[in-house]
């Protein structure tokens, strides 16, 4: 468990994080593309599966808690059907509460990331996210992303440009 002056980044479950972390996506998203129960339920299930499934061997789950609630997570996906790990991690579920936005926890969250992909071996890092969140993408750049792939994705009820972003570790 890390801390810094008003936050705490736990690792692994943590009680009502499932819900918390659904409806973080849920809120954030809704606002900004305008999408509703089919994506958040998209979210839930995936999220759900990941946790049942999750292992500290090649999974992993950071939540980020200020003031006795959850305000941010990332998690990485493990290539758990290969030992070399050729495909690499994929993150995902990275989110913080937009009135916590600004601080630090975002990077915090993602160097966590990062720095357990690169004990774990993984010679890649990737995720997908979409074009229309520029705060989004800019961050991911400055930490060495880069655009791999773009393709329409129309799950969500409004058609999104998402864009594979990857970080090369080794």
């Amino acid at each position: 468990m890390l801390t810094d002056s008003n936050t705490i980044y736990a690792e692994g479950y943590q009680p009502g994080c499932i819900g918390r972390i659904t409806e973080l996506h849920g809120l954030y998203y809704s606002q900004c593309w305008g999408v509703g129960a089919d994506w958040e339920i998209i979210v839930a299930r995936e999220f759900c599966d990941f946790c049942e499934q999750y292992n500290t061997e090649h999974d992993l789950l950071v939540t980020a808690i200020a003031d006795n609630r959850l305000i941010g997570s990332v998690a990485i996906v493990g290539d758990a059907g290969s030992s070399d790990h050729t495909d690499g991690a994929r993150l995902r579920w990275f989110i913080v509460d937009p009135a916590y936005q600004g601080r630090g926890i975002g990077k915090t969250l993602l160097k966590q990331a990062i720095d357990f992909s690169r004990r774990k071996a993984f010679p890649k890092v990737y995720l997908w996210t979409v074009d229309k969140l520029p705060q989004s993408r800019h961050l991911y750049e400055s930490i060495g992303f880069h655009v791999v792939a773009q393709e329409v994705d129309a799950r969500y009820s409004t058609p999104l440009l998402s864009l594979k972003m990857e970080k090369k570790l080794s």
